[in-house]
């Protein structure tokens, strides 16, 4: 449990600082499935372009604060004061590919998985002092459509562990997003809520169930 629980909240936060949305997901114990929705890069990016009015540097500040979802405060300010030592000494250039480096890894489903495998495999490894990965072949994945094919497919994810003869009701199995949306969290809901092509929050509104 403790496992399937770092896991999780691995994911989610990873999934925050990538962009990638997370619809719904499953963790079993040798595999898990994640459904996921990865937005335009070039819009993700906009949020750290400076804005007219604004005070220069403030798109750039808006990028540094964005990292504190994955790393620490003092992190973040080392890298602060690293691009303010390559402009001091007319290193832009540098600056920029030094940024750059960081908005590589947004609204990239690949390398969201690999950190994701990569965090975890860290954790695990120290918990039980041991060595090594723990995936030895490379996540598979699969385009699906919005609509039925979307609905399908999450219906196939949530109800994993059903097949498996764990619980006869996905709701009770809580390291899958139904469950998870089931007892109350937001982003689950937002996440199933996309997937049935409903208004955003409707699971909580009575007016917009079938």
């Amino acid at each position: 449990r403790e496992e399937k629980e770092a896991f999780r909240k691995i994911m989610r936060r990873m999934a925050r600082f990538s962009g990638v949305e997370i619809l719904t997901y499953c963790l079993m114990d040798n595999h898990f499935h994640i459904l996921t929705r990865v937005p335009c890069r070039e819009k993700f990016l906009r949020r750290f372009d400076e804005r007219e009015g604004e005070p220069l540097g403030s798109g750039e500040e808006r990028l540094l604060e964005h990292l504190t979802i994955l790393y620490s405060k003092a992190y973040v300010d080392q890298v602060r004061q690293e691009l303010a030592w390559m402009r001091e000494h007319k290193m832009d250039a540098d600056a920029a590919k030094f940024i750059d480096k960081y908005k590589r890894r947004f609204c990239n489903l690949s390398l969201f998985v690999k950190e994701v495998k990569e965090r975890f495999s860290r954790w695990y490894n120290k918990k039980h002092e041991r060595k090594g990965t723990l995936w030895m072949d490379r996540f598979k994945s699969v385009l699906v459509e919005n609509g039925e094919a979307l609905r399908t497919m999450a219906a196939y994810i949530d109800l994993n562990p059903v097949r498996a003869g764990l619980v006869n009701d996905p709701m009770d199995y809580r390291w899958c997003g139904y469950a998870e949306a089931a007892a109350g969290s937001k982003q689950a809901r937002r996440g199933l809520c996309r997937v049935m092509e409903k208004p955003i929050d409707s699971w909580s509104d009575p007016s917009q169930e079938s």
